[in-house]
């Protein structure tokens, strides 16, 4: 049976590196967005309320950074993470609490981002995203006993969400590093780091003072949802027919070799639901038909594949050198390509993200194109072979795919079709990259709550 749909056209999402001309592209921290509350305040009444079916919350951990005579402690973090982490408008909230106040002048706070890239053969790219600093406390002219510095201080500073280059506003990037040690090797790095500078008076000397800095990472992690939910039934071949708006079908070829004049090429369709943007956690559904003649199927599947076996038909190893056991025919999986442009020149690095995991689907009642039956075996008889898989993002992939000015992450939907004897047979490899985006948080659909209901 070969799937039909109604377009074979598809469009990726847009990255939106850039901000768009409505939108406010510079942070004044003396504006501050409305808070809103279920509770009503003292001249209002509620009138209607439906209760959501969990409330959404923020994390209540804090995380802690202990130096010799400074503890930081931020708010409103995971419990157990490595490092503090904030979103898009975040506030860096927390307590200072200091050794030994007494001899204290001056407090301050510097939140710094970077965006760097390392290359062997090209120069360097380093340059500043933000540096934001704050003076947190700071002694007056006059009495020091009157002027004794808090032992605890409370600290605020909010996250820019963006920064400018070349006359454009652009969205800050996330937190994100990516390592290849090819030839030639690249580094690539967004980094967030956040200073703690305490500046004290010596105790044999008041009027000398030193300064100190206390340095910390932190992780900007903005998030996104993907347009609208991932529309899946059962299978996907069951989702298509009633919903097929939200299925994009990509067309491809297997090719043959040029001096095999006579044989078949294979013609594959791929199904991946249409919104093509989707959750690092995500399991993205996929369906993968082979439309073929027999021979030609064959020589691309292993002898032992079931799909290929007729009506009565035994299995039967046949004679061939070929160890099964190594890189399979078919392989679906995630490619992440990383471009960096430094001095009016591109790097470009692809690394795999993710594997897709496949299984095949049983044969349907109309399983050949052209109206045969299984048991014919003319050589132009073509059959269709399916297969559906789910594909995800190892546990490692903590970013999104993103566009700024000297840097862009990329992610692609990669299919690979290897005959087993790739050197000898008639089949050329196939690779197909189509673009797809992964975010950092999903859709929800309950058919009630919002996405942004827990």
């Amino acid at each position: 049976m070969q799937l039909e749909h109604p377009s074979c056209l598809s469009r990726l999402p847009s990255y939106g590196s850039l901000l768009r001309s409505n939108e406010v592209t510079s942070q004044s921290p003396e504006i501050e967005p409305p808070r809103y509350s279920t509770q009503p305040t003292l001249n209002e009444e509620t009138v209607a309320y439906t209760p959501r079916h969990s409330e959404s919350r923020g994390p209540d951990s804090s995380f802690i950074k202990q130096w010799s005579q400074a503890t930081l402690i931020l708010k409103h973090q995971e419990e157990d993470q490595r490092l503090p982490t904030y979103g898009r408008n975040s506030i860096i909230e927390g307590e200072l609490g200091l050794k030994n106040p007494d001899r204290v002048t001056s407090v301050s706070i510097k939140l710094f981002g970077q965006m760097a890239s390392t290359a062997v053969d090209s120069e360097c790219l380093s340059f500043g995203l933000c540096s934001n600093q704050k003076i947190v406390w700071k002694r007056e002219d006059g009495d020091s006993q009157i002027q004794r510095c808090p032992s605890i201080l409370p600290i605020s500073l909010r996250f820019p969400s963006s920064y400018a280059w070349g006359g454009k506003e652009y969205r800050m990037p996330p937190s994100f590093e990516a390592t290849f040690l090819g030839v030639p090797a690249l580094i690539v790095r967004v980094q967030y780091t956040l200073y703690v500078t305490i500046t004290r008076t010596r105790s044999w000397k008041p009027s000398w003072i030193a300064s100190k800095t206390y340095v910390t990472l932190v992780n900007y992690r903005p998030r996104t949802r993907p347009a609208r939910p991932i529309v899946m039934l059962e299978t996907v071949v069951s989702s298509i027919k009633p919903h097929p708006e939200e299925w994009t079908q990509i067309i491809t070829k297997m090719d043959v070799r040029s001096e095999f004049a006579n044989a078949k090429s294979i013609e594959c369709h791929i199904f991946i639901p249409s919104v093509q943007t989707f959750a690092i956690n995500d399991s993205v559904p996929f369906h993968i038909q082979l439309i073929g003649t027999l021979t030609s199927l064959r020589e691309l599947l292993p002898p032992t594949s079931p799909q290929l076996l007729l009506p009565g038909e035994q299995r039967i190893q046949r004679r061939a050198s070929v160890d099964h056991r190594k890189t399979p025919s078919i392989r679906v999986f995630i490619e992440r390509q990383v471009v960096v442009e430094a001095n009016n020149r591109r790097k470009f690095k692809s690394f795999t993200v993710g594997q897709g995991d496949m299984w095949p689907v049983p044969p349907l009642p109309s399983a050949i194109t052209q109206g045969s039956s299984r048991n014919d075996e003319n050589p132009d008889t073509e059959y269709s072979v399916d297969w559906q898989g789910k594909l995800k993002c190892w546990d490692e992939v903590r970013a999104g795919g993103f566009a700024v000015s000297h840097l862009c992450v990329k992610d692609f939907l990669h299919l690979s079709l290897t005959p087993p004897n790739p050197r000898s047979s008639f089949l050329a490899p196939l690779q197909l990259s189509h673009p797809i985006r992964f975010v950092t948080d999903p859709w929800i659909d309950n058919a009630v709550a919002h996405p942004s209901d827990r």
